[in-house]
């Protein structure tokens, strides 16, 4: 076949995993040789980035396009560009790159599923997704979904796993120390720990809930840390950071947590972290107590650093976790639930190892950039 020219399109201002992963994926095909342009909103953390790994970009100035403008848009730059791939990676990149192939069957179009499945059987997706050539999800369980809810053909849906770096998961045990010590923990305490969006269907409400069923005896034998920053919008008229309403109204119901005195030593509220796999490398437990994760990237990146993870018995998480062998599962939005398993931990000290290590075999073995590059651009040429 001739050259492969893809355009990427994400329609996202926020920064978490779903753009973080898009951002490094491009990079990593970037390193490949595969020709590429990123269409995404100029004020995003993704073209920012992206930018700054010398990527082209070709940015949307507001952040309010319609899908029907995006449509147009991607139409002018197929012309423009010849680009012989769509990869659309948000749902609403999905239906703007299923309108601009209106009439067009000479491109192909890519969808990465980051999100769950619910059931699409009307006529309009029957259209939309007549227009998707590969829907890619790393989850197995969240494809099962796919069968079952969208009007797609089995034969175009397709396991991708998530490509991550594995050289960069090395502990470094004094960095470990110091932070810790920075956070005051002592040294018979077990810290679990968070890194996620402060958004109410990550379930931070609940992980923070749980510690009012501990007793102070269990209490004062651990510290929860929760990493992240609230659910961006984009900027305000002064310039300022815009962030969803239900977002930093909980943020602001954990920072009054903090100031709790039962809570004080033990509710640790730290901002994002750009550099956090030190962060990881300094907890004993990772906790992800999202309602519906597709395939968590933190909990990948924590399974590699040889934590055990407390996670939902939901979507792609469960998939994780397994069957209690790399990990615990908990029911989503039950906060008595986390509890129970936090208090497993607290006692029985010895299975964080032996889990933490089943979690980073399985963790190497499925998960590494190499496989996932070589997937990718077999699945281009494929088409």
């Amino acid at each position: 076949m001739g050259e492969i020219k893809v355009l990427h399109c994400i329609h996202s201002v926020s920064w978490g995993g779903l753009e973080i992963y898009t951002a490094e994926l491009v990079q990593k095909l970037a390193e490949m040789g595969v020709k590429q342009m990123v269409l995404c909103s100029a004020e995003s953390r993704v073209s920012e980035q992206l930018r700054l790994g010398g990527v082209e970009v070709i940015s949307v100035t507001s952040d309010k396009i319609s899908k029907l403008s995006e449509a147009r848009l991607i139409r002018k730059l197929i012309k423009r560009h010849g680009f012989t791939h769509l990869h659309s990676h948000t749902r609403w990149d999905m239906w703007a790159c299923a309108l601009a192939l209106f009439g067009r069957k000479d491109i192909k179009h890519v969808y990465n599923l980051y999100m769950n499945a619910p059931p699409k059987q009307d006529m309009v997706h029957r259209w939309l997704f007549s227009k998707v050539d590969v829907l890619c999800s790393s989850s197995e369980n969240i494809l099962q979904d796919v069968k079952k809810n969208f009007p797609i053909a089995p034969e175009k849906i397709r396991l991708v796993r998530y490509g991550r770096k594995t050289e960069i998961y090395k502990p470094n045990p004094s960095a470990r120390k110091a932070l810790r010590e920075e956070m005051a923990v002592r040294p018979n305490q077990i810290v679990f720990g968070t890194l996620c969006r402060i958004d109410p269907g990550k379930g931070v409400r609940e992980l923070v809930q749980a510690l009012e069923y501990l007793n102070d005896q269990e209490l004062s034998r651990m510290q929860l840390w929760v990493v992240g920053d609230p659910t961006i919008l984009g900027k305000n008229s002064d310039g300022s950071t815009a962030f969803e309403g239900p977002s930093k109204e909980l943020n602001d119901w954990i920072q009054d947590k903090t100031e709790n005195p039962r809570y004080t030593q033990h509710l640790i509220r730290i901002p994002f972290q750009k550099e956090y796999i030190s962060y990881i490398d300094a907890l004993d437990v990772f906790v992800l107590a999202s309602y519906n994760e597709t395939y968590s990237l933190s909990v990948l990146d924590s399974m590699m650093m040889g934590k055990p993870v407390i996670g939902t018995n939901a979507g792609g998480t469960s998939e994780q976790v397994g069957h209690n062998e790399r990990g615990l599962l908990v029911e989503p939005e039950d906060a008595k639930s986390i509890a129970e398993a936090i208090r497993h931990y607290l006692k029985h000290p010895e299975v964080i190892g032996l889990q933490g290590k089943k979690a980073q075999e399985w963790a190497l073995m499925n998960h590494n950039w190499e496989k996932t590059q070589a997937t990718y651009l077999d699945l281009y040429k494929s088409l």
